[in-house]
């Protein structure tokens, strides 16, 4: 146990460093579709510092512990759900119930950093926390049920590595050796950019509606500890997907290395591309969507993995 603890805590400074560099290339993509330069890669590395190296201003009307420290918790869950994920893929060490404490994690980063702005007393970053609690609900649902799903797969177990295991013994990922595991990625996928809150589900921070939303009142370090928590809990969320759906069987530091690959790739498909090409939506439509399409396939893939009885034919 002692072991996985510090095993995840060494490698939260790489999930971070990978997850910047995901943004440094979101970045540069969503510029050259729009038929623009684009700035640095190093670019979200240089906004940090920047953030971290101004003063601290808390509003009058905040509420001061959680103003204050949700940010820096929103940040330690995403970091620890990601390295947890990447651990799990270099080493095979197994904690039970990992899978839904990763899950857990992700979902606690998201809620903790709307939570913590809507403590500032801004009347737009309440109603971005009325929003975001609607979205977080509707689309945690079929996720859930794609986690589930895999988890069947495997077994019934609730061990990342167990589901890890299985994939590398029957040759090949979830997702590309059964139906219902295609079904559950698909469903898992769809989701991301409400997780992620990018167009055209970004309705908790969008800027001609809320004003930034929940960030509003954020700024300088707090600020920065929020990015870090929304940039690591994208790019963690599309590591868990790839960890449990498309998983190459190979030598560990190589397996870890072409699921952080493939998770890149999820995260262009899912991030990138919607956020660049598709415009906002109203509340009510993320819900409704999130609550009708993705929800139902994952429903299909869970009944279709339940008749397989746990195997990959």
């Amino acid at each position: 146990m002692m072991e996985l603890h510090l095993a995840t805590a060494a490698s939260a400074p790489i999930v971070l460093l990978v997850s910047l560099v995901y943004e440094g290339v979101d970045r540069k993509l969503r510029a050259r579709m729009q038929g623009r330069v684009g700035p640095p890669l190093l670019q979200p590395f240089y906004d940090l510092v920047k953030l971290f190296s101004k003063d601290r201003i808390i509003p009058f009307t905040a509420a001061y512990p959680l103003f204050n420290y949700a940010p820096l918790l929103s940040a330690s869950c995403a970091l620890a759900g990601g390295a947890l994920v990447f651990v799990v893929l270099v080493t095979g060490l197994q904690l039970a119930g990992d899978l839904l404490l990763v899950f857990y994690l992700l979902s606690s980063s998201s809620l903790l950093a709307m939570v913590g702005g809507a403590s500032s007393g801004n009347p737009y970053a309440a109603i971005s926390l009325s929003r975001g609690l609607s979205v977080l609900l509707s689309y945690k649902l079929p996720m859930l049920l794609s986690v589930l799903t895999a988890a069947i797969k495997a077994g019934g177990t609730l061990s990342l590595a167990s589901v890890i295991a299985l994939q590398a013994e029957a040759g090949g990922g979830i997702a590309t050796l059964s139906l219902g595991g295609a079904l559950a990625l698909l469903a898992f996928m769809l989701c991301m950019p409400a997780e992620g809150e990018v167009p055209p589900f970004d309705v908790t921070t969008a800027k001609t509606e809320v004003v930034h939303g929940f960030l509003i009142e954020y700024g300088g370090p707090h600020l920065a500890l929020v990015k870090i928590a929304k940039g690591v809990s994208r790019f963690s969320t599309a590591l868990l997907a790839a960890s449990l759906f498309l998983y190459t069987p190979a030598r560990p530091p190589l397996a870890a290395m072409l699921c952080l690959l493939e998770a890149m790739c999820i995260a262009v498909l899912t991030i990138t591309v919607p956020g660049t090409v598709l415009g906002r939506v109203k509340p009510s439509q993320v819900v409704r969507f999130c609550l009708v399409a993705p929800t139902s396939i994952a429903i299909l893939s869970l009944a279709i993995s339940l008749l397989e009885a746990g195997g990959l034919a």
